[in-house]
């Protein structure tokens, strides 16, 4: 494992123009997923079907303009071969994504303890969408399975690290990075102990996954533990749904 290369200065060189960058992403990461809840509203399969595929290309089209900004800041490839007889690197990833795990289980306990409250908006959201097996759930798979773990480990790791306190304190981008990925995970603001749990639950998710990625310079690896985590969540979901048929 190498540590991620933070040498020089980041593409572009002012601070407001990376911020700017950095806006207009986030914003078109929010508004292509509009495109399942259009699904989901319509009931002509044509129309679902057209929604879920305008979904997939303008998601991936983020993504790719992501990818784009991140290659002209960072000193590294951005996606590298995968070795997969390096074991070592293999039980790391592993490792971190366990960690991860437990760290949301023990804050999600504590939340259930404190306020009762078990589902964080965000879960319910998709929860509501995975219902019945439908167009609206299958694009809602895709989403959340093969296209978010992708464009959002090259935006909230990739962007976020690369973009700032490249020579600051080390662990300033990390925390930084968790905060930005919390924030259109929770969807409002933490007005009270629940939301600010919620909060947190995304926002250590975040930084584990920032430290994966300075820590080993590999996005893949960061892609690979989110792909897990959505995996792992969305596996009731689909099995609650194929219940109801």
């Amino acid at each position: 494992m190498n540590l991620l290369d933070l040498i020089g200065e980041p593409t572009p060189k002012k601070l407001g123009n990376r911020i700017l960058n950095f806006i207009i992403i986030v914003l078109l990461l929010m508004l292509a997923p509009i495109f399942i809840a259009v699904a989901s509203a319509v009931n002509v399969i044509w129309q679902q079907v057209l929604s879920i595929i305008v979904m997939i290309i303008a998601y991936s089209a983020v993504g790719y303009y992501a990818y784009r900004l991140l290659k002209k800041t960072a000193n590294q490839p951005i996606f590298h071969r995968i070795d997969i007889r390096n074991w070592r690197h293999i039980w790391y990833i592993i490792g971190m994504f366990i960690l991860m795990m437990v760290v949301q289980g023990v804050i999600n306990n504590l939340r259930v303890a404190i306020t009762g409250t078990s589902t964080t908006e965000n879960q319910a959201a998709i929860e509501a969408l995975t219902k019945h097996i439908n167009v609206a759930m299958i694009g809602t798979m895709i989403y959340g399975v093969l296209l978010a773990p992708v464009v959002e480990e090259l935006i909230f790791r990739g962007l976020v690290i690369n973009y700032f306190f490249r020579q600051s304190w080390w662990w300033a981008s990390i925390i930084l990075s968790g905060f930005l990925f919390a924030v259109p995970h929770t969807m409002n603001l933490s007005t009270n102990i629940a939301d600010l749990l919620a909060f947190m639950i995304y926002m250590s998710m975040g930084m584990v996954l920032a430290y994966v990625y300075k820590k080993t310079g590999d996005i893949q690896s960061n892609i690979m533990i989110h792909f897990l985590n959505n995996l792992i969540s969305m596996i009731p979901l689909l099995f609650l749904a194929l219940s109801r048929i």
